[in-house]
């Protein structure tokens, strides 16, 4: 895998590097912690506060355009990046650990006395009025005939 990066942008105003390179390669695409990891290395980033933000593939090629910010510090990098980006490549994103609620033993509720079901009286269902069908227009054919021994 070989890097080649096309443009590098210190942006100090974010207090970030903006990277955009081409990573060409043999095989399968790599991966996105590869890519990252590829690009870290290649600018002198800790990978871990480096975010991929672009990861363009051309069918055919074996190759990616890539752009990616390399952040100085965790706390910048946490109130500039969206939570989906961060979440995406695995970067500064804490881990929650749910407690799940220890099951309790279901309670017993005293039982109720259960009375005799009352049997229910068949009732007819009710009868839908059929609608009428509309009256068929006669045939051509049986008009120009009716129509023709009227004349004769």
């Amino acid at each position: 895998m070989s890097v080649n990066i096309t443009s590098k942008t210190d942006n100090k105003l974010l207090e970030r590097k903006e990277i955009e390179a081409e990573i060409t390669f043999d095989g399968p695409t790599p991966t996105r912690a590869e890519l990252r990891q590829a690009i870290s290395v290649k600018v002198g980033a800790n990978p871990d506060l480096t975010v991929l933000r672009e990861v363009r593939n051309t069918f055919g090629r074996k190759a990616v355009n890539v752009v990616a910010h390399a952040y100085s510090n965790k706390e910048i990098l946490m109130q500039t990046e969206p939570e989906y980006v961060r979440r995406r490549d695995g970067v500064g994103v804490e881990e929650k650990k749910e407690e799940k609620p220890k099951e309790e033993a279901p309670k017993e509720e005293p039982k109720k006395e259960e009375k005799p079901k009352e049997e229910k009286k068949e009732e007819k269902p009710k009868e839908v009025p059929k609608k009428e069908k509309p009256k068929e227009e006669p045939k051509k054919e049986a008009v120009k005939e009716e129509a023709s021994k009227k004349k004769e």
